[in-house]
């Protein structure tokens, strides 16, 4: 109580003494607190100090412990803004204002606010340095103001006046792709705030005008962020503000997507049919390629979880998490044909036209000599109608070499048949004919001695003897 009363008695006296002086911006030396009354007031606190010291108070050593003797800086009249240990420190301080402030605007700036020191006695943690005095004095200058600039993959993209309109903006964007499955939401951008001084006309938004900004194409904002990015150039090239450059994920940004894209993924259940499997049955009346389904299958029911990420509401990719099956399908059962070669084609091919076997398969002596036989030559008069012996494409029709006036069908599954030294052919190339439709006249055009038909069979390139394959 002794040095409350002391200090009170003090104060009286103190407020008819001349006020702190003012401390112009050149900081000349008569701004340095006038000698008059100087020492004489200094003692005075050191023995109220004292006092507390010597004193039985507790709280009077709490105050020596924690406080000390410095000066309240403060500008045009104002509430103290900071506590300083030193006149150095406020000189230091305003120069740096100056000089982030003529990098920011690019024009010089003296700081003109009238600033005075006054001794007190502070809180020893209340005390500024000079780098943390240089930001209390710059929220004083009109022509900068502190905002939060945040940036998307390294580029700027909006300044405003605090990080909860920040927050808020990015909360309200991802709640836009939130549902009732949603376990997870996340940015698909890289995100970051700074915070620095932009000169006072660069445009601010709030937290509505931020979701707006981020939710745009890119190509409909480019021009905004290019205005931000320009107004903060001088601030980067001052080092006020770091320097700011795309990444990799900017450079490849499609500009028809949002400038912050939102990635959710959801856990999602539900059920869906399980096709019957097939099960295979060799049969050996069907050819090498041919089906036939003995018995349809029924299909069961399976229940998935599903984990599905989205980006902007659109489907990227999921991963089935479990299965469980519901219903059990019941297969499918098919016939699997076997049959090939002569084995395959008997019964499938029918005699082309009826009349005698002139010349049968294999080893033969013609024309003076001997040689290998490749068809049947089947006699009969010029003009008799040629069927095809199976149904089949058309994959030449038209004269070739010894064989005249050919006509070669694709029967499927690697048969191929040939009809040789016709009259006369009525199928071109391309078409599709009918086992029995007539497709040629018998002649005797190419290498023959008489009129007939000469039907060659093949399977898969290998000849075949058409009496093994014929009913």
């Amino acid at each position: 109580m002794d040095y409350l009363a002391n200090q009170n008695s003090e104060d009286q006296r103190d407020r008819q003494r001349p006020a702190p002086c003012s401390i112009p911006t050149e900081f000349s030396p008569r701004l340095t607190p006038a000698r008059e009354g100087w020492p004489r007031r200094r003692r005075r606190v050191a023995a109220g100090i004292l006092l507390g010291l010597t004193g039985l108070s507790a709280a009077g050593a709490l105050l020596v412990s924690t406080c000390t003797l410095c000066y309240a800086v403060s500008t045009d009249g104002a509430p103290p803004l900071a506590f300083v240990q030193g006149t150095d420190t406020v000189q230091r301080a305003v120069s740096q204002v100056e000089d982030q402030v003529s990098q920011i605007l690019q024009a010089d700036y003296d700081y003109t606010q009238e600033t005075t020191m006054a001794l007190t006695i502070a809180p020893k943690n209340k005390l500024q340095d000079p780098d943390e005095l240089t930001h209390s004095l710059m929220e004083t200058v009109e022509q900068v103001r502190a905002e939060y600039i945040l940036t998307i993959d390294g580029l700027p993209v909006a300044a405003c006046e605090s990080q909860q309109a920040i927050d808020q903006a990015l909360w309200t964007v991802k709640e836009r792709y939130r549902t009732q499955f949603t376990v997870a939401a996340y940015f698909g951008n890289t995100v970051s705030v700074e915070e620095g001084y932009l000169p006072a006309q660069t445009e601010v938004l709030d937290a509505d005008a931020l979701v707006q900004r981020l939710t745009q194409p890119r190509s409909q904002v480019q021009a905004a962020m290019d205005d931000l990015a320009q107004a903060l150039a001088p601030a980067e090239e001052a080092g006020v503000l770091p320097a700011f450059a795309a990444t990799e994920e900017t450079e490849a940004f499609q500009e028809d997507l949002p400038v912050l894209t939102v990635l959710t993924v959801e856990e999602v259940t539900y059920t869906q049919p399980v096709d019957p499997q097939v099960q295979e049955v060799a049969d050996n009346t069907l050819l090498v390629g041919e089906e036939k389904v003995l018995a349809e299958g029924t299909p069961g029911l399976a229940e998935y979880t599903d984990r599905v990420t989205y980006s902007q509401g659109r489907e990227e990719y999921r991963e089935t998490m479990s299965t469980n099956l519901l219903i059990q399908p019941v297969p499918t059962q098919v016939a699997v044909g076997t049959a090939q070669g002569a084995e395959g084609a008997k019964g499938r091919f029918l005699w082309p036209l009826e009349g005698r076997i002139s010349s049968p398969f294999g080893e033969r002596t013609i024309f003076g000599g001997e040689s290998f036989h490749r068809g049947l030559d089947i006699a009969a008069p010029s003009g008799t109608p040629i069927a095809a012996s199976a149904s089949g494409e058309v994959i030449w029709s038209g004269e070739k070499g010894t064989y005249g006036n050919l006509v070669k069908l694709d029967h499927g599954n690697g048969y191929v048949s040939y009809y040789a030294h016709c009259s006369a052919l009525l199928v071109e190339e391309g078409d599709w004919v009918e086992q029995g439709q007539t497709i040629a006249l018998v002649g005797s055009t190419g290498r023959s001695t008489g009129p007939h038909c000469h039907f060659e069979l093949l399977w898969q390139g290998e000849l075949l003897d058409p009496q093994l394959c014929l009913p």
